[in-house]
């Protein structure tokens, strides 16, 4: 189905703010530790998202909704297994970020949905 969803307009925006946001705040790590892998976790899933989202804008797949739902569920996951969740604004960044990547990803999928039409 060739549809543009507007769903995919806010996770491009969303990717776009992702990854370029820590480079406008002045976030200190915690206890000496290192923002590295914090900085390289939202500069790459923000412009995986921007990219997904850019290219379902252009031609729309369903497979591209699924794995922006991947990513977000990891962005939500990932200042626990990266260990910055000590750092507050990172972890709100990041929560609410995927949670915005996967309920429109989500969205999308439940709007599109082949077994819900019959």
């Amino acid at each position: 189905m060739q549809r543009i969803h507007w769903q995919d307009g806010v996770t491009l925006l969303t990717g776009f703010a992702l990854a370029i946001a820590l480079f406008f705040f002045n976030v200190t790590p915690a206890d000496g530790g290192s923002l590295t892998p914090a900085t390289w976790n939202f500069v790459l899933v923000g412009i995986a998202a921007a990219a997904l989202a850019a290219t379902a804008l252009l031609n729309f797949n369903i497979w591209e909704e699924w794995i922006e739902i991947v990513l977000g569920a990891w962005l939500i996951i990932s200042p626990w297994v990266l260990g910055y969740s000590s750092v507050a604004i990172l972890t709100w960044m990041a929560v609410i970020g995927g949670a915005v990547i996967v309920a429109m990803g989500a969205t999308v999928v439940y709007a599109d949905w082949p077994m819900k039409r019959r």
